[in-house]
């Protein structure tokens, strides 16, 4: 009997064993992720549809008793008519107004060395101060400025004219990423039991409380920031309808769009709504170009803040409470290194890094990892959903301008 149980055990490796299949993995997965770096986003994109889109099969699932097969087939199938829809008309009428927007600064951009070697001869008399600009190096300025931003609004306008002409390859992507956005919903349930059973010996509280930990800064960012770009979206629109601007349209997506990268997308997308007023032929208001950009930089900093300060905090709590550094930082570095992806996801991803780095540092110091008197194991995402908060909330501020 002692001679069968030992047949049937295993010898346990050696440190020195551990640490070379340590290695070796490490290795091989670093050469998968160059190897395969361009599929990196497309899984990316394709794991949060699947995250967006869950909630619903859920629903349909545990209320209205669907089963959970037919509940995802159903919602897929929604997902990809919206997406046949939004590329008709007005998907259509969107991509050709961002064109068209990106045409403008492009072409601003290419007048820009002219325009400033021509204002740095003038002098402008404001009573007893005068300001002259031959005493500044302007046109150092205007070149670093076109090499920053001149590569990245080639791209952007590369990138909208593939999908608005219906590459081949963009086709192909598109349905790479919604065939894996279906399977990772169709098993949902198995995946999230097996991720769930990952832990060291020993670490299984720890690893449940990161777990959760994460699960709530991922939860808040990525629903919620989709709330708050569709909202800030409208409310660009409208702005820029009011306050006169062509494309109106293209403006609002690309203020919905630029919330995504905190204080760097704002700035930009406020700059690029100065430039079409500055260069559009008129305004409704009469005021001469400079003041109708005046006005239109007053107008979108006030609803920025507005809505950071009114409409974040009331959608997304404090899960990413990052300091505007930190988030500088984040966006610089997620965008040299992921692009355009690691541009969006860089605010959680920071959040993600600096919960990390916080459990890895206190346990190398025999520090507890938690910060008291918060308890991770209590932390629950809201019973009602973000809409109906947000409601509520609108509600509640509506009751007290009226008293």
């Amino acid at each position: 009997m002692n001679d069968r149980r030992e047949d049937l055990s295993s010898p346990r490796w050696g440190t020195a064993t551990k640490a070379l299949v340590g290695l070796a993995l490490v290795l091989l997965l670093g050469f998968l992720l160059w190897r395969f770096s361009s599929l990196i986003p497309l899984l990316v994109v394709a794991a949060i549809l699947s995250f967006l889109v869950v909630p619903i099969v859920q629903f349909l699932n545990i209320r209205l008793r669907v089963p959970w097969a037919l509940a995802a087939n159903l919602v897929m199938i929604i997902v990809i008519l919206l997406i046949l829809g939004a590329s008709t008309a007005t998907g259509l009428a969107v991509f050709n107004q961002l064109q068209a927007l990106v045409m403008i600064v492009l072409r601003f951009l290419g007048d820009l060395p002219q325009w400033l070697a021509t204002l740095s001869t003038q002098h402008y008399t404001f009573g007893p101060w005068v300001i002259d600009f031959s005493q500044f190096d302007l046109q150092a300025f205007g070149e670093q400025l076109l090499a920053g931003v001149q590569p990245l609004l080639s791209d952007l306008s590369g990138l909208i004219a593939s999908f608005a002409t219906g590459a081949i390859e963009s086709i192909t992507r598109v349905v790479f990423t919604l065939a894996i956005a279906y399977f990772i919903t169709l098993d949902y349930r198995r995946i999230r039991s097996v991720l769930i059973n990952v832990s060291v010996p020993g670490y299984e509280k720890d690893f449940r409380r990161l777990r959760i930990a994460l699960s709530h800064i991922w939860r808040a960012f990525l629903r919620g920031q989709l709330l708050v770009v569709l909202l800030t979206g409208i409310i660009t629109w409208t702005l820029m309808s009011v306050l006169g601007l062509r494309f109106s349209l293209g403006l609002g997506v690309l203020g919905g769009i630029a919330k995504f990268a905190p204080i760097v997308g704002p700035t930009t997308a406020g700059l690029v709504a100065a430039i079409v007023a500055l260069f559009q032929p008129g305004n409704w208001y009469g005021l001469s170009p400079l003041g109708h950009a005046l006005l239109v930089i007053g107008s979108v900093i006030v609803i920025d803040q507005a809505i950071d300060y009114l409409l974040i905090p009331r959608i997304m709590g404090t899960s990413l409470n990052l300091h505007p550094v930190v988030i500088l930082v984040g966006v610089l570095v997620g965008a040299s290194v992921a692009g355009v992806i690691g541009l969006l996801l860089s605010s959680p991803t920071m959040a993600s890094l600096i919960l990390l780095g916080r459990y890895t540092y206190r346990k190398m110091f025999d520090l507890s990892p938690w910060d008291p008197p918060i308890d991770i194991l209590r932390m629950r995402p809201a019973q009602q959903p973000i809409l109906m908060r947000l409601w509520h909330s609108l509600r509640k501020l509506a009751s007290r301008v009226k008293h």
